[in-house]
C-alpha cells in the first residue's frame, strides 16, 4: 500500500474534434440551410438574421380584398427597425413580421408561401453602422 498521495485523477473525456461544431440552425430545413451556406460562402460578414416570431406560412406581400399586394421588402432594400418585412399566414389571419434591425436586406431566406417555424431565419440584414462598436 503506497500512501504517498500521488494518485492520478481519472483521465478527462477526449476533446471534441473541430469538425463537430454545434450549429444554431439545427432545426432549419435543407433548403434554408443551403441558402445560409451560400450567404456565408459569398464572403458577406456582419449580417444579422431576422427570425420568425411564430409559426405559419411566410408571405412577402399582403392580400387585401382578394388582391395580392407587392412584396414588403426585397433584396437590396434598406429597411428600418420595426418595419414590416412580410406576413405570417395562420389559418387565414395575416400577422405582420417586423424587423428588429435597420439596414440593407442581403438575402431573402424563405420563399413566398413556405411554412416556417418559431425562430426560423427569414432574411439576412447588413445592419446600418455595423462596423461601429
Amino acid at each position: 500500500m503506497d500512501k504517498s498521495g500521488s494518485s492520478a485523477p481519472p483521465p478527462a473525456a477526449p476533446p471534441k474534434p473541430a469538425s463537430e461544431k454545434t450549429s444554431p440552425f439545427t432545426n432549419v430545413s435543407f433548403g434554408k440551410s443551403s441558402r445560409l451556406a451560400a450567404l456565408e460562402a459569398s464572403g458577406a460578414s456582419g449580417y444579422v438574421l431576422v427570425s420568425s416570431p411564430t409559426v405559419g406560412s411566410f408571405r412577402r406581400g399582403r392580400t387585401l380584398k382578394g388582391k395580392k399586394q407587392p412584396p414588403s421588402c426585397k433584396e437590396g432594400d434598406v429597411i428600418k427597425e420595426g418595419q414590416v418585412i412580410g406576413w405570417l399566414d395562420q389559418f387565414g389571419a395575416e400577422l405582420p413580421v417586423k424587423s428588429d434591425v435597420s439596414g440593407e436586406v442581403l438575402k431573402l431566406l424563405i420563399d413566398d408561401g413556405e411554412p416556417v417555424g418559431y425562430g426560423d431565419p427569414l432574411i439576412a440584414v447588413l445592419p446600418s453602422f455595423h462596423g461601429i462598436q
